[in-house]
């Protein structure tokens, strides 16, 4: 039995998935979530797994509709020009971008891997009632679909990798 915890095996597993079919060279994962915080903090856990193997790694929280973002942070960091709060990536590099809204049509090829979180009331607990734009968000989207990998956050101490088999 391993002495890892349940969030530092997810991560291990989602960094293996990442290096499936990203090696090397810069690359960008965005990690996209109702919860900015929750985004947040699941993106630093995932920069904390890949600190480990050696590689460097940046984080970047983004605001809503973060305009821009393709100009002013992920095609510097693609070159190797100076980013974000003025930091320059090495050859081989990944950026963690937290935030909402990141599979949208907007932005959603600019990642080299996206994680959608989902949470979900405790059982027996009223869902609560979304805003408007999370609501379309979801509708029209359908991060779910878009994302490489999904997560069920409910439980930050124990995140899950959810398969979404649409068959």
């Amino acid at each position: 039995m391993s002495s890892e915890n349940a969030v530092e095996t997810l991560q291990q597993s989602l960094i293996a998935l990442l290096r499936q079919n990203n090696r090397s060279g810069r690359i960008v994962v965005a990690v996209d979530a109702l919860d900015p915080a929750a985004a947040a903090d699941f993106a630093r856990a995932f920069e904390e797994g890949v600190a480990v193997e050696g590689t460097a790694v940046f984080h970047v929280a983004l605001a809503d509709g973060a305009l821009g973002v393709r100009e002013r942070l992920i095609a510097p960091f693609r070159a190797g020009e100076p980013f974000g709060s003025g930091d320059v990536a090495p050859a081989d590099a990944i950026l963690v971008v937290s935030g909402r809204f990141l599979h949208a049509a907007e932005v959603r090829g600019l990642w080299n891997f996206s994680i959608w979180l989902e949470s979900n009331p405790p059982i027996g607990a009223p869902r609560p009632e979304l805003p408007d734009a999370e609501k379309q968000y979801l509708r029209t989207v359908r991060p779910r679909a878009a994302a490489s990998v999904i997560v069920e956050n409910s439980d930050p101490a124990h995140p899950v990798q959810v398969f979404g088999d649409f068959c």
